[in-house]
């Protein structure tokens, strides 16, 4: 197939979109609003995360150490800060620990304890990167010299990340099936062109023109209407998204994520998803015409 053959095919691509605006423009309302949704559940999974992430941090488990000498606080941090799944850890010494909890003493009590009968354990606060290693790590902890005892809430945490994958889980499901929807839709009206154009189709193959040659313009403008519904729902979703983040704020929590970190991805996602659909839908769709016309003949 030379230059012009490949020229003529797309230039007939787009001139079957122009010919049948009625049926394109239902094509890219249909696969702009599945792709509408899915960037909306992306962004959406995305919020999720960064709650869940915000959450984690929370959830941090305070490492009680042995009474003992300050170089030996260094480095029972030290070795702390090494650990694979630590992410952070804070210090609070024993003195910041009475001070915190002075209005839960009795004055005199209080007084009694400051000096070297304070009670209060020097006490590390550690934040972990994955909850998902919660016990084996708090185990391991258990273990390091001059650590005395360790108190987290590790039901909570396996909660949180049973929480987190299914939650995620379910999205990608409905992401999965609103493509379906979208590739369904987009074959059967690629097959209403086809139909309506099913007397330029015969005279091209009585002239000899081959399945792909016929396929190709088809292709094509699923391709194109791919893009163009790609483009819409990238635009749409970008205005819908900032009015909703505006209105919505977290809490401590923080903002929602920002469009513009997301962007790229969901630029790239809706190109590429929107070409596969639309010239696979296409492809589909012309294929099984083409095999009902060499059945209908024989």
């Amino acid at each position: 197939m030379n230059i012009s053959s490949i020229r003529y095919l797309i230039r007939e691509g787009f001139r079957s979109i122009w010919q049948n605006a009625l049926m394109a423009a239902a094509s890219i309302g249909v696969l702009m609003s599945c792709l509408f949704v899915t960037g909306g559940a992306y962004l959406i999974g995305a919020n999720i995360s960064q709650a869940f992430d915000w959450v984690y941090e929370q959830n941090v488990m305070a490492v009680y150490a042995e009474d003992c000498r300050t170089n030996e606080l260094l480095d029972l941090q030290l070795e702390l800060e090494a650990l694979e799944n630590v992410k952070d850890v804070e210090l609070v010494t024993k003195e910041e620990m009475l001070e915190q909890h002075a209005g839960d003493l009795p004055p005199e009590l209080y007084e009694s304890y400051k000096g070297e009968n304070n009670p209060m354990p020097d006490t590390f606060l550690v934040t972990f990167s994955d909850l998902t290693d919660y016990d084996r790590s708090a185990a391991h902890i258990l273990t390091l010299k001059h650590v005395e005892d360790v108190d987290y809430n590790g039901d909570l945490a396996n909660t949180l990340t049973e929480l987190r994958s299914t939650l995620l889980s379910v999205g990608g499901w409905v992401i999965v099936l609103l493509l379906l929807v979208a590739l369904f839709i987009i074959t059967n009206t690629i097959k209403l062109t086809v139909y309506n154009r099913r007397l330029e189709v015969r005279i091209m193959k009585s002239v000899g023109a081959t399945n792909a040659f016929i396929r190709i313009p088809f292709v094509v403008e699923g391709m194109v209407l791919g893009l163009l519904s790609g483009a819409l729902a990238f635009g749409i979703l970008y205005y819908v998204y900032g009015r909703l983040a505006d209105m919505f704020t977290f809490g401590m929590m923080g903002e929602p994520v920002t469009f513009g970190d997301h962007a790229v991805v969901l630029i790239i996602g809706f190109a590429v998803i929107g070409v596969l659909v639309g010239a696979l839908g296409s492809a589909i769709s012309v294929s099984r015409y083409l095999k009902e016309e060499v059945v209908h003949n024989e």
